[in-house]
């Protein structure tokens, strides 16, 4: 079945990346088909409003929207030759570009409900503290609002193709390995790695509660490894129904981590993978997501990361 990604595109050194990404992970992603998107900047209110009575801002105003239809065709085609350059066939590649209507991540949502596609794929951004807490960025706010989508973000450029599921045991974790056998199985160059951090009162409370309730402590333990033991016996029969050979795919866990985001960011870097899974890990019709899958939004560096709904 074919896979339509979105690559939401401007004209920044992030977007080169993610469309250098996405050619790179064309091999291992069954059919895929690739639509660049481009949202051109609208011209101010104030200017149509001066336009309709100053012949000469109307031509000034036509001249600008003609730019911007020009320069968003411009980064289109490059960004096509550059797909094109990296192995991916001239037919699989789309193009696309309007004016902003709604907003940039709005518009980016819509074209991705409208064309039925399979992740959105877009470059992060450097994320300053403040844009950090308000979500500022679009990345950050297609994140917070694609609710039935994954979205793919990548930073910097990843240059192997393994790939990281960080696996909670959830329900959502599941869809995360339906989403991968979607995506990429059946496929013998793909290598996974089922990657567990086992959970500790200090992730919910503070380390001093952890050490004050050693029973609650081995209780936690004791039910997180019937709830993981479970997951890995179903997600290996869905890895298999899906061709993928259990020589594919490792399982690792970290006992000992005071931070389940940072444990599973020193994973992904240390073990050199191209690709980080992560389900959102908040309720599914709600517009927010876990804060484990968050920050590593904010915070994955040399790798692509796809949040999984």
């Amino acid at each position: 079945m074919e896979k339509k990604i979105l690559v939401a595109v401007d004209d920044s050194i992030p977007s080169k990346q993610a469309v250098k990404y996405a050619a790179r992970i064309s091999p291992i992603v069954k059919q895929a088909t690739f639509t660049l998107f481009n949202v051109q900047p609208v011209i101010p209110q104030s200017l149509i409003e001066e336009a309709k009575t100053d012949p000469g801002i109307r031509a000034e105003a036509n001249r600008l929207i003609r730019l911007n239809a020009e320069a968003a065709k411009r980064i289109l085609d490059n960004y096509k030759d550059l797909m094109c350059r990296e192995g991916i066939a001239e037919d699989h590649i789309e193009t696309v570009t309007q004016l902003k209507q709604l907003g940039i991540a709005k518009d980016i949502l819509n074209q991705t409900e409208q064309g039925l596609y399979d992740a959105i794929l877009m470059g992060r951004k450097d994320i300053t503290r403040s844009q950090e807490f308000f979500m500022g960025t679009t990345a950050a706010k297609i994140m917070e609002y694609a609710s039935e989508v994954p979205v793919w973000i990548v930073d910097a450029e990843a240059t192997t193709l393994k790939i990281m599921l960080a696996a909670d045991g959830s329900e959502n974790s599941l869809r995360a390995v339906d989403y991968i056998n979607y995506t990429v199985g059946e496929n013998p160059s793909v290598t996974l790695t089922l990657y567990h951090v086992l959970p500790h009162l200090r992730h919910y409370y503070t380390i001093a509660f952890e050490k004050e309730e050693p029973s609650l402590q081995e209780a936690l333990h004791h039910g997180d490894k019937r709830r993981i033991e479970r997951f890995y016996e179903e997600a290996f029969k869905r890895f298999r129904k899906a061709g993928l050979r259990k020589s594919q795919i490792e399982v690792k866990t970290n006992i000992r981590a005071y931070n389940v985001s940072t444990a599973i960011l020193d994973e992904a870097r240390s073990g050199l993978y191209g690709t980080v899974v992560i389900g959102r890990h908040g309720e599914r019709e709600a517009f927010f997501m876990g804060s484990v899958a968050m920050r590593l939004v904010q915070k994955v560096s040399g790798q692509a990361l796809w949040v999984v709904p």
